[in-house]
């Protein structure tokens, strides 16, 4: 990693983290065997080895994820808190979808850690035979922080930040945005 990368890393992962932890709902992107999209969200907890959401078979992005274990997270700034609706903070992640069995002890280590995130409902939820924990594995990433502010981000504890390189331009003069306020109005 070069001396660049390292500052950014030590800049970006705690901001990177505290966003995530302020979260606590992600949106869900996922299709079914058929390719059909579906865009939800689902309370979730994160645990060492991903994000763990309880969610019926009865909803459709439940059973998308079991046909087709292939799915795009995104947690996103609320609206009522940013600066800019066309340029709301978020981190969104390329991930894979595991069914947890009732048997495996993650399923207890993650029922845990939901009913302390959320309370007794996990509690009655879980025990509903309709309700399936899923692991979602995250693969790469994007962590969005405003226009021209777009930084790729590893699934594996967020520690590979590379700037992406492209950044907005205008069709005036072709300048490159290197600032919020560069943005036309």
């Amino acid at each position: 990693m070069s001396e660049r990368q390292e500052r950014l890393q030590n800049r970006l992962q705690p901001e990177i983290r505290e966003f995530r932890d302020g979260c606590r709902t992600l949106q869900l992107a996922t299709v079914d065997s058929e390719g059909r999209p579906n865009a939800s969200y689902a309370p979730f907890v994160l645990q060492q080895d991903g994000y763990y959401v309880l969610i019926s078979e009865i909803a459709r992005h439940a059973r998308n994820l079991q046909q087709v274990p292939r799915v795009s997270l995104m947690l996103i700034e609320d609206e009522t808190g940013a600066r800019e609706l066309f340029a709301r903070k978020r981190l969104t992640f390329d991930a894979l979808a595991e069914v947890v069995a009732r048997d495996d002890p993650r399923w207890g280590q993650a029922i845990a850690a939901l009913e302390g995130r959320f309370g007794d409902i996990v509690k009655g939820l879980s025990n509903l035979k309709d309700f399936v924990l899923f692991r979602l594995k995250p693969e790469q990433g994007l962590f969005v922080k405003g226009f021209g502010q777009a930084f790729q981000v590893s699934g594996d504890e967020l520690v590979d930040f590379v700037h992406l390189a492209e950044g907005h331009r205008r069709i005036d003069n072709g300048a490159e945005l290197t600032r919020e306020t560069d943005a036309p109005v």
